[in-house]
């Protein structure tokens, strides 16, 4: 198929949909179109129709693969039909013995379940993968050296270098 750079309507919309539906990216689009991503930025931005399309076409992708999604992370039922054949006594064909419908069922993904939670509540970061941690208060930033003995102090000196905690430290 020939690429054409110069914008049409009745040509780029359908096609930037459907690349948009297949999962494909802006910079994927452009190359396909032959045209820099900030061509398309522009056209998007120039040719409402043209945006409309990779939005829509974007957004249809984005469900199925919410749904696909959702579906892990509660496990679901695979139904399908078993089928035994053996070869037929005459002409040495194979044919149908026997069929019969099968239920697998798929357990939840614990992977899925995670992302999930992780990106449905990320306002309150219930579910977050990293939990911020705010620590409040104060710490004394000079301590009175003055009354121990030049044997304690080496001593400390030494630890500080060696970077082990002192006693009582944790």
């Amino acid at each position: 198929m020939p690429v054409i750079s110069k914008y049409n309507p009745k040509y780029h919309d359908a096609w930037a949909w459907s690349l948009a539906m297949k999962g494909g990216t802006d910079a994927d689009i452009a190359a396909a179109f032959g045209i820099t991503k900030r061509q398309l930025e522009r056209w998007k931005q120039s040719y409402p129709s043209f945006a409309e399309s990779l939005a829509t076409g974007k957004e249809a992708s984005d469900s199925e693969v919410e749904k696909s999604l959702y579906q892990q992370a509660l496990g679901y039922e695979i139904r399908d039909v078993e089928t035994f054949m053996v070869p037929d006594k005459n002409t040495g064909e194979m044919v149908v013995k026997s069929q019969r419908e099968i239920v697998k069922h798929v357990p939840p993904s614990t992977m899925a379940t995670m992302y999930w939670l992780n990106n449905r509540h990320k306002k309150t970061g219930e579910w977050a993968q990293r939990q911020e941690v705010q620590i409040s208060g104060s710490l004394s930033t000079t301590t009175d050296l003055s009354n121990m003995s030049d044997e304690d102090l080496a001593a400390l000196v030494k630890l500080a270098k060696e970077d082990k905690p002192m006693e009582g430290d944790g």
